[in-house]
Parts: C-alpha cells; structure tokens; sequence
C-alpha cells in the first residue's frame, strides 16, 4: 500500500487519485496514518466480501438455531473446547 502525506496529497491531487486507482493509498498527517483512499472498484469489491461473509453468518446462525429445536446440541464443557482447539489447530496445519 502507498502512503502519502495530507500536504502531497493535496499538492498532487491528480497523482493521488492516479494511485488510487491501481492501490489504496494511506494518507498520513505528521506522520501519523489518518485514512485510506480506495478506488470505487476496490470498495465495490469489499462490500462483496462483506455481503458473502454476512450471508455465511446469517447461514451458520440458522442451522444452529435449527439444530438446537431439534435437539442435536452439544454441552460447551472445558472437553470440547480442547478437543476444537485440537482439531482446529490440524486443520490448520495441513492448509
């Protein structure tokens, strides 16, 4: 990511929004990060993300709670959480 300072950007608008275009670009005041600049394709894409995950959520939030009508729950004890710290740490390693 490109960082420009509040002055460059402002004395170089055309090149700012130039960069812009093919990264984000930081925007720092006194050497201290203030914002972010992104093009519209890349917002654009970020809310697709954020709509795919937000669907993911909405999912798992459903089937738990279908699951837990039908009864098919399982006690959250110090076992399980163990045993999903286990098994999420081997999955992680064969990825």
């Amino acid at each position: 990511m490109k960082t420009i300072s509040a002055k460059e950007a402002k004395n170089s608008f055309g090149s700012f929004l130039d960069s812009a275009q093919r990264e984000p670009v930081m925007i720092t005041k006194r050497d201290r990060p203030i914002g972010i600049f992104f093009s519209m394709h890349d917002v654009e894409a970020l809310m697709q993300v954020s709509d795919g995950f937000k669907n993911q959520i909405n999912t798992g939030i459903l089937a738990g709670i279908a699951d837990a009508d039908a009864g098919r729950v399982t006690e959250c004890n110090e076992d399980l959480i163990v045993d999903l710290q286990k098994r999420l740490k081997t999955k992680l390693a064969h990825n």
